[in-house]
Order: C-alpha cells, then sequence, then structure tokens
C-alpha cells in the first residue's frame, strides 16, 4: 500500500484556504490536509504533527510568509515549502528562501498536479498513474454533459466551457469561438457541471476558473483564455468578492 501524504495549508483567507483543500483532495494522495488562518496558528500546527508539505500563502495580516519560514530552521523537519499566492513579484524572493514550488492563484489543477508529481519523486518514489495523475482522471470521467436547445441536444465536454451566461430562461454556453443557446436556465446547467472547476458568479454567470488568467477589479473583467484564444467577461461590481475564493 502507498504511504498517504500530510499537508498543511496556511492562508488568512478562508474561501483560499477551503478551495486548496478541495483541490489536495481531488488528488487522493493525501490524508491528512490541515488549515491555518495565521503563523501563529501553522506553528501551533506544527507542534502537532509533522506534514510532507506546506502550502504557504505569503501576504498575511500580521507574520507573513517569509516570516513563518524564517523560524522553519530552528525545528526538527526539513519542510517542502509551496508558496501560493497572487502576486508574481515575490518569485524571486521564494527562490532565494528555497521554496520548493511556486504556484499562482487561482491555482491551475495542472501546475498543482506537476507540483505534486514532482514532489513525490523528490522523495524517491515514481509518480504512478494512481497519485497526482488522478486530478485529471477525475476530470475525465465526465465526458460529455447533455444540453438542450431550441432545435435538438448539444453534447458538450464541460471542461471544454469557458463561461455559461444567463439569458432570461436560457443559457449561452461559450467554448471559445462557439456560443450555444441552450434551452435551459442557469441552474439547470449549473447541476450538469462538476462541482469542481465551476464558480457561480450571482445569477448572471458560472465561470470555468481554470482559464481565468486575469482580473480586471477596475475594469470589472475577467479574461479567460484557452487554446490561445481569449475571451473578456463583463463582471457587476457587486459580484468582484465572489472570486475571492479563487
Amino acid at each position: 500500500m502507498e504511504q498517504k501524504l500530510s499537508a498543511l495549508v496556511v492562508d488568512d483567507e478562508e474561501n483560499a484556504r477551503i478551495l486548496l483543500n478541495k483541490l489536495l483532495e481531488e488528488t487522493l494522495v493525501f490524508n491528512d490536509i490541515r488549515l491555518a488562518h495565521s503563523v501563529d496558528m501553522a506553528y501551533s500546527e506544527l507542534n502537532r504533527f509533522e506534514p510532507d508539505i506546506i502550502f504557504l500563502d505569503i501576504k498575511m495580516p500580521g507574520k507573513d510568509g517569509f516570516a513563518f519560514i524564517r523560524d522553519l530552521p530552528h525545528r526538527s523537519k526539513e519542510h517542502k515549502i509551496v508558496f501560493v499566492t497572487a502576486y508574481d513579484q515575490f518569485a524571486i524572493e521564494a527562490i532565494k528562501n528555497r521554496a520548493f514550488d511556486y504556484l499562482l492563484k487561482p491555482v491551475n489543477r495542472k501546475e498543482l498536479k506537476q507540483c505534486l508529481t514532482r514532489f513525490i519523486e523528490s522523495k524517491g518514489e515514481k509518480a504512478s498513474p494512481d497519485r497526482p495523475v488522478k486530478i485529471i482522471e477525475s476530470r475525465e470521467r465526465i465526458t460529455r454533459i447533455r444540453v438542450n436547445t431550441r432545435t435538438g441536444t448539444l453534447f458538450i465536454n464541460p471542461f471544454d466551457i469557458l463561461f455559461c451566461k444567463a439569458e432570461g430562461n436560457y443559457t449561452s454556453v461559450c467554448t471559445g469561438k462557439k456560443h450555444h443557446l441552450c434551452s435551459m436556465n442557469l441552474g439547470k446547467v449549473a447541476e450538469l457541471l462538476p462541482m469542481n472547476g465551476f464558480i457561480r458568479v450571482g445569477r448572471s454567470y458560472i465561470i470555468n476558473i481554470e482559464y481565468i488568467t486575469m482580473l480586471d477589479r477596475k475594469e470589472c473583467t475577467i479574461a479567460l483564455v484557452r487554446d490561445g484564444e481569449s475571451v473578456t467577461v463583463k463582471i457587476p461590481r457587486q459580484h468582484l468578492k465572489d472570486f475571492d475564493i479563487i
């Protein structure tokens, strides 16, 4: 039996902690994932267990992520640190602090899989198909969803969808250059989509977080990119907070 891993997630934003916890659970390689909302709480967790890997936010009130790792050399175990942050300007400092990896928010499943694969290989284990590859496999189990249109039935791979937009009692499903008008309301379409990977934004949108590359809070827009094609979506200002979970 393969040994399961343990992880500690340190982030002051509750929604960010919950989302990363869900993504890590999807991998099926962890049997112990603990969450900390501050550096002090993280220290307390380290007194109770020794995680194999620590996912660490950088910008936090009080002590930040770099303050956290400055104290780690005084502890018995050498921890693998993966910085998870929305700020790419910290990459050089993270490297100087010998971070194992650096993931930008919103966390991309593919990059998380690659990170965990490298981590398992660094432990001297071969990354078998039953380990982090499960992240991709769990998505591919759902190959197509069936939606009704005014002229018939459409079968779509949900992971080809960039976003869905409510159009009264109908829903426009965007898969890049194509927009499909479905004779189903947004709530019905939401029931067909996988629980992980999509975010409901108010009553108007469902967004595939896999393809979000930029959130412009000034212009109230998000940019989605898939296979080199870019789509910009205007988001009501009051719903920008919905993206705090990523």
